[in-house]
């Protein structure tokens, strides 16, 4: 029972998360098309500050409550468990308020560091959420400490919800009463606390209405760790995780700090620059993080498998969780790079009004695979117990970013920053990869991970590259935003289906693998019998 409890609970979290990332994916393309490339600007030049402050102040801490409410449980001493619960609220509650001041009364400054003080009001709107954030955080801890994670995996679903909602309502309202972009950022930006107050609201219901379900009283009587003890268990066990998850924002506050201050001082004018920094981050990053979402949930999955296999020492076990891991990732992830690459302006057309963005989409492109594939290196590293490694290259990454900025911005403009987002991302997966073969002693299987795929995408970018250059003959693209987005649907569907036969074909898909496939596996293994492509 308590086994299945756990995959039960572990498939709610992770579908909580594919939902929450895919709609934080998705609303930034509609808002982009609302409050326009320079209102996009601003309103990502407040999100990686508070995403900052909000890692130091509560990332790491639900794992860490969990684990140790999960001890004092099972001792059978619950009115432990509510003693950490007690000392972890006052910890983050501390933590937010402070964070809170540093954001809200330090917007202008941070608005002057980001280059553009219309950014304050944004940054300003914010900063609330840093007081209700953590006190979540504490709540889903504990929920989970009792490994009951439906209020968590629901809480974060209803957060997400409100939060788009508030979103895209907020910044039409602003803009329909024609308060301009930094208003409606501003609104958009706000978004983050009503859908903070909803996720309290709703872990509230579970607390009112299951508590006396989940507390069996003060079981034994046990000596009283001190707080002081209990607070440095936490941060002891918090801290390693805070640390990863605070390295992503930093490498987007390296775009933050120096891309719209590079561009001024190469005499790009403040409107321009911010507008160009909106293209970066709402356009380009956007569409290269789609993908990448995927390689975080293969992440998911792959972590405990790796963790559990090489624990009990099943070194086979291991090569062959890893393999599969690291070639689903490069499946998903050069198609989807290669295919943003080469159909960057219908996309662009279809999503954001015009073309603006092409040039910078096609650079930015090439780093979904190198942010897939060292997400998910990184995960196996992770699970393998290297919980620091990718950490620390994470960090290197982000000085190759800074370093790359410096140099890339003032002589390429936006496209520097982009490409120097591909370096970063490259450097973190070269470096894990080192890691793993130093650590783990997995050798880079180039034929099985890279080169299959990459003949495969060959053949389908080959297919699609004739097509878009027939369509582009015969009609252009500012003819019908309708048009442009019904063909490239097309594209993207003969796309597919032509990269799952050369996948066949190629070898790189067994039929156990198609098989796999829940639900229409069986059948899709019958079609391709048919086709000639599996024996």
């Amino acid at each position: 029972m308590q086994s299945r409890g756990f995959v039960h609970g572990a498939m709610l979290l992770a579908a909580a998360a594919v939902v929450s990332k895919l709609l934080g994916s998705v609303y930034t393309i509609v808002l982009q098309n609302i409050i326009g490339d320079h209102g996009m600007g601003l309103f990502q030049m407040a999100y990686p500050i508070y995403a900052t402050l909000l890692a130091i102040a509560t990332a790491g801490f639900p794992v860490a409550i969990s684990k140790l409410v999960a001890e004092r449980l099972a001792l059978s001493d619950s009115a432990g468990a509510s003693r950490i619960f007690k000392v972890a609220m006052v910890l983050l509650t501390a933590g937010g308020v402070a964070t809170f001041c540093v954001l809200f009364f330090g917007a202008d400054l941070w608005a002057k560091v980001a280059g553009d003080q219309s950014a304050a009001p944004v940054i300003r709107a914010i900063a609330p959420a840093l007081l209700v954030v953590p006190v979540m955080s504490v709540i889903r801890g504990y929920f989970q400490g009792y490994q009951w994670m439906e209020p968590t995996a629901f809480s974060q679903v209803i957060e997400q919800f409100i939060r788009v909602a508030t979103i895209l309502g907020l910044a039409i309202w602003f803009m329909n009463r024609g308060l301009g972009q930094s208003a409606a950022a501003a609104g958009a930006a706000f978004g983050a606390v009503t859908g903070a107050l909803a996720g309290f609201l709703s872990l509230m219901y579970f607390w009112s209405n299951h508590r006396s379900d989940r507390d069996e009283g003060p079981g034994a009587t046990r000596p009283r760790a001190s707080t002081a003890a209990l607070s440095k268990q936490l941060l002891y066990y918090a801290f390693p995780i805070s640390l990863g998850a605070l390295v992503v924002p930093l490498m987007n506050n390296v775009d933050v700090i120096t891309v719209v201050n590079l561009l001024k001082s190469a005499g790009v004018s403040q409107q321009a620059a911010t507008t160009d920094f909106g293209l970066l981050s709402g356009r380009a990053f956007k569409l290269m993080m789609l993908p990448t979402t995927l390689a975080a949930g293969i992440g998911i999955a792959v972590m405990p498998a790796v963790s559990e296999a090489f624990t009990l020492g099943f070194r086979r076990l291991v090569a062959s969780r890893i393999d599969m891991a690291i070639r689903l990732t490069m499946m998903l992830a050069l198609p989807a790079s290669v295919g943003l690459a080469l159909l960057a302006k219908p996309v662009d057309m279809t999503l954001f009004k015009d073309d603006a963005g092409t040039l910078t989409i096609r650079v930015m492109a090439l780093a979904t695979v190198f942010a897939s594939v060292q997400t998910t290196v990184a995960a196996v590293l992770q699970g393998a117990g290297w919980v620091y490694l990718p950490v620390v290259n994470l960090l290197f990454a982000g000085v190759v970013k800074l370093v790359s900025n410096l140099y890339l911005v003032p002589r390429f403009g936006i496209q520097g920053a982009a490409a120097a987002t591909v370096l970063s991302y490259a450097a973190a997966a070269f470096l894990n990869f080192w890691a793993m073969r130093r650590t783990l002693g997995e050798r880079m299987q180039w034929w099985r991970w890279v080169l299959q795929p990459a003949l495969a995408t060959f053949v389908m970018s080959s297919v699609i590259f004739a097509l878009l250059k027939q369509w582009e003959r015969w009609s252009t693209f500012a003819d019908s935003r309708v048009e442009t987005a019904l063909v490239t649907a097309i594209l993207v569907g003969v796309g597919m289906v032509v990269y799952a036969m050369a996948l066949l074909a190629t070898g790189a898909l067994s039929e156990r693998e198609v098989r796999s496939v829940p639900k229409v596996g069986p059948q899709l293994v019958l079609w391709f019998q048919r086709l000639g492509l599996l024996k």
